[in-house]
Parts: structure tokens; C-alpha cells; sequence
């Protein structure tokens, strides 16, 4: 005759059998078992671990064919319930979330689908977790990893987008060519009621153009000057 020694780790709980019958729920340390005592442990992890629901075609409510990929989130809560109410609660909440994910798409539109990813998330976790709970599971987070559409239809979006980015930038444009107009028509108006602006405008342009070349001679009031001698000038044809 010999012992046995079976340990059971902190996040694991054992469920401890006899002749297949079970006795009880072992929490962690290390036991020992007599050959002659047919006692079975059977480890259960505790720890959250995720799963991946792999993409499926499905039609949505308007016809058209997406395929959508899940990852749950899940830990279980109730070793004795996952280990005797199902023959694999993994298997189990895998096909849970299929087909709460089937009718869930069946019953939305494309449009739908694409807005309300988030609720689609949430609405899948309110659904199959109560089930999951029967069966000793937490369904801690359900969530869309992909959503992929049919060529034709990426393509019609496509088409949408660009179509968006034209049309505001186009819009864009034309308010700054608003704003621009307006500020002209504020600056001729500023001119008009005071034509000093305008002196100081074109003495502000001549600086800048002497800055850059430095060959530029100025003349304050050379312009008027020419102005006077043109009027004092004779004109052809006067007596």
C-alpha cells in the first residue's frame, strides 16, 4: 500500500470523489490518500480567462451577410454547478453566445449593427449570462473584436466617407473665404472713413520692400508733389 499526494494551488478548487461519488469541495493545500481509499480529485481553475467566438456569417434584418468575431471574458464561480450541470461548461457557453449572437444580428439592421456596437456587446452579456450563471460560470465581459462586411458594401462606405472629407472641406473653404471677404470689406470701410490707413499702408509696404532689396529710394509725399505738377502744367489747347 502506498499514499497518494494531491495539491490543490490557490486560484484551483478540488472537488474530491469516491467509488464516482462526490463527497465534497476541497479548498487549497496538499492532501494525501491511501491506495486502498479510491478517492479521485478533480482540480477546478478559478482564475478569468477569455475565449474567442470565431466569426460566422450571418444575414442582418436587411440581407446582408457580416461576419462578426466575439471575445468573452469568464471565470468560474461555482466549481460543483460547471462540473455536474453540463457536460463542458466551456463548450456550453460557447454555443450560448453563437446563437444569442445570431439572433441578435438577425434582428438589426446593418446601420444598426455599425452604430450600436457597444449596445450589441452589452445586450449579448445581459442574455447569456444568466444562462452561464445556471451552470456555475461568470460572464464578466462580452465584446465585438471584428465586424467584417462584404466587399461591395466596404466599397459603398468608402465611397461615403470620401464624399463626407470633400464636403467638408469644401465647406470649410468657403468660410474662410467668408471670413477673408469680410475683412476686406472691414478694411476698405476703415480706408474710406480715415485715408491716413492708407498712407500708412503704403509706407509699411515701402519699408518692407527696402528691407528686402536696400537699393530703394523713398520720397515722403513724392506723390503729391507729382500730383501738383501735373495740375500747374499748361494743357494742350488752353489760350
Amino acid at each position: 500500500m502506498f499514499r497518494r499526494t494531491v495539491i490543490v494551488r490557490e486560484f484551483e478548487r478540488g472537488l474530491l470523489y469516491h467509488h464516482g461519488r462526490f463527497l465534497e469541495l476541497l479548498p487549497p493545500g496538499r492532501y494525501r490518500f491511501w491506495s486502498w481509499q479510491d478517492r479521485q480529485v478533480d482540480r477546478m481553475d478559478l482564475r478569468e480567462v477569455s475565449q474567442t467566438v470565431e466569426a460566422q456569417e450571418i444575414l442582418t434584418a436587411d440581407k446582408i451577410g457580416v461576419r462578426v468575431t466575439l471575445i468573452a471574458q469568464y471565470r468560474v464561480s461555482d466549481p460543483i454547478a460547471a462540473r455536474h450541470r453540463v457536460g463542458d461548461f466551456q463548450t456550453q457557453l460557447y454555443q450560448d453566445l453563437q446563437l444569442t449572437l445570431r439572433e441578435a444580428i438577425v434582428g438589426r439592421t446593418l446601420e444598426e449593427l455599425l452604430k450600436e456596437r457597444d449596445a450589441l456587446s452589452r445586450d449579448l452579456q445581459i442574455s447569456v449570462a444568466p444562462r452561464a450563471n445556471a451552470f456555475g460560470v461568470e460572464l464578466t465581459r462580452v465584446g465585438v473584436k471584428d465586424m467584417v462586411l462584404p466587399g461591395s458594401v466596404r466599397a459603398v462606405f468608402l465611397q461615403e466617407v470620401e464624399a463626407d472629407l470633400k464636403g467638408r472641406a469644401n465647406l470649410t473653404s468657403a468660410r474662410h473665404e467668408v471670413a477673408a471677404a469680410r475683412a476686406r470689406v472691414n478694411t476698405a470701410r476703415m480706408i474710406q472713413d480715415n485715408p491716413l490707413l492708407l498712407k500708412l499702408q503704403e509706407l509699411e509696404t515701402l519699408s518692407q520692400l527696402a528691407s528686402k532689396s536696400g537699393n530703394v529710394l523713398i520720397i515722403p509725399g513724392l506723390d503729391s508733389l507729382l500730383s501738383r505738377a501735373s495740375d500747374s502744367s499748361p494743357r494742350a489747347g488752353s489760350s
